[in-house]
């Protein structure tokens, strides 16, 4: 069995009684009372100047914050109210405008090569040149029958009318060859005599 040495420290607590360690304990509960109770004032002083400098740093965090961004948005206000000031200056009309009055519409021709349809025009106050040449004829029938400006159908005092223009095969209304002719609700022109091109007017 190991003998402990006269020179080996004691370990604190060890060899006191009960009694001994609640009186230690008891006077280190009355040490810190006793400095509570000596500095009582002192130590709330400290307390409330702390919680003050607190409050006076929030306080003048948010007013900063609060400050600058109205600053900042004041200059793009303005220059919005210029520039929509600018924007209805220059949107103001200089000349009233007018409404355009349409073409009236005088009925319409049905195009027929045979017994098959090609195409259907109003008949408007504008003339409506026929021919096989795109650049002169805004109805085209590219037919050999049919010359590269061949008549013009137009209205005129509010009935529409067919003219020959110097066609090579001429321009034919009931089997009757014409240069200008009235045209009545269902005539059927012919573009050559007997030729397979007809144009078929309709009130």
């Amino acid at each position: 069995m190991k003998k402990r040495s006269f020179s080996e420290p004691a370990v604190a607590g060890r060899g006191q009684c009960p009694l001994q360690q609640s009186f230690s304990a008891r006077s280190a509960g009355f040490s810190i009372l006793g400095f509570w109770q000596a500095n009582q004032t002192a130590l709330l002083l400290a307390a409330v100047a702390v919680v003050v400098i607190v409050v006076c740093i929030l306080w003048i965090f948010r007013r900063r914050r609060e400050a600058f961004p109205e600053i900042r948005s004041e200059a793009p206000v303005e220059e919005v109210a210029v520039d929509l000031g600018l924007t209805q200056v220059e949107s103001q009309p200089a000349v009233e405008s007018r409404p355009a009055s349409s073409p009236g519409i005088h009925g319409k021709i049905e195009v027929l090569v045979g017994s098959q349809q090609i195409s259907t025009y109003l008949v408007t106050d504008n003339p409506l040149s026929i021919g096989r040449d795109p650049a002169q004829s805004l109805v085209i029938i590219q037919e050999s029958i049919v010359s590269k400006l061949h008549c013009q159908i137009f209205a005129r005092s509010g009935k529409v009318f067919v003219k020959d223009l110097n066609s090579t095969n001429g321009v034919y209304l009931n089997e009757e060859k014409i240069d200008e002719r009235e045209l009545n609700d269902n005539d059927v022109v012919f573009l050559g005599k007997k030729g397979s091109v007809k144009i078929i007017y309709h009130r």
